[in-house]
């Protein structure tokens, strides 16, 4: 994955030499790279059988979901949005950067993920892989959750809005994940929309458990101060249902996406990736 992604991106040596630096910077600043592999597990599922030589030609399609993904960390932490100064325990992109710079590159990553997935042989998988990216990008997927989440700010929301803004802002990349994944397998209907259902509570999950860190949490595991959230007036699932019952929501999402996959043959990383949100919680 990492050998792919380095491919892919433009030497930070190459003019403009600050953009691919900061190109570079964002995406290889240490992320667990969860929807590729979430992309990749799904498709090994249904092929029913591992083997890494199979993996090259859905490279196209894992780097596109880390660019896309990297791109919105960028502009979630510019200072008209989060003003985050960290992410992974470094400088965000705009610290280190400048803010232009780092607008750029994360327009840049987006353009990227769209040129890459042209590469994929067969164009009809192709254009069906970039109609599924750009849906899970666009005012449907996360460009809505985010603009929900900015005018949702220092105002009370209630608990749809909240749940509406992280299926767009979390959800629509992970569920992109996997229907690439039964886009290029070409799965039964059937088989992708239980998928795509797995997919956004484990998404929904995810962010509850976000949620919970940035109250209780540490650095450590965060990458970054916690309390942001409460720093920018932000609604929460502990702000608005408690900890407690935060805490069994997010179980609960969990319990319901390994049913949706229990029985599915060869699901061991999928199960790896609900126990792998389990163990975060704290």
């Amino acid at each position: 994955m990492e050998q792919a992604l380095d491919k892919y991106l433009t030497p930070a040596d190459e003019y403009p030499q600050e953009l691919h630096e900061a190109m570079r910077y964002s995406v290889f600043s240490g992320g667990k790279r969860l929807r590729p592999i979430l992309f990749l597990g799904t498709y090994e599922m249904l092929l029913g059988r591992k083997n890494i030589n199979r993996l090259e030609r859905l490279m196209p399609a894992a780097c596109a979901l880390e660019f896309v993904h990297t791109a919105s960390l960028i502009h979630d932490d510019l200072p008209s949005i989060d003003n985050a100064p960290e992410r992974r325990g470094m400088p965000s992109c705009h610290v280190k950067f400048g803010t232009a710079t780092a607008i750029l590159a994360g327009d840049a990553l987006i353009t990227k993920a769209v040129e890459i997935l042209t590469e994929i042989n067969n164009k009809k998988v192709a254009l069906n892989c970039i109609q599924i990216i750009t849906k899970a990008m666009s005012t449907r997927g996360m460009i809505g959750g985010q603009a929900v989440d900015i005018l949702s700010s220092k105002k009370k929301i209630t608990i749809n809005t909240l749940r509406y803004i992280n299926l767009k802002k979390t959800g629509a990349l992970l569920q992109a994940s996997v229907e690439l994944a039964c886009a290029i397998f070409g799965a039964e209907e059937n088989v992708a929309i239980t998928l795509g259902n797995f997919s956004l509570n484990i998404g929904l999950a995810y962010q509850i458990v976000d949620d919970i860190l940035d109250e209780v949490g540490s650095f450590e595991i965060l990458g970054k101060e916690p309390g942001e959230d409460y720093r920018n007036n932000k609604s929460t699932y502990p702000a608005l249902l408690g900890l407690e019952k935060a805490k069994k929501t997010a179980e609960k999402l969990l319990r319901d996406s390994y049913n949706l996959v229990k029985n599915m043959p060869n699901n061991d990383v999928l199960v790896e990736y609900v126990n792998m949100i389990k163990e975060r919680l704290p």
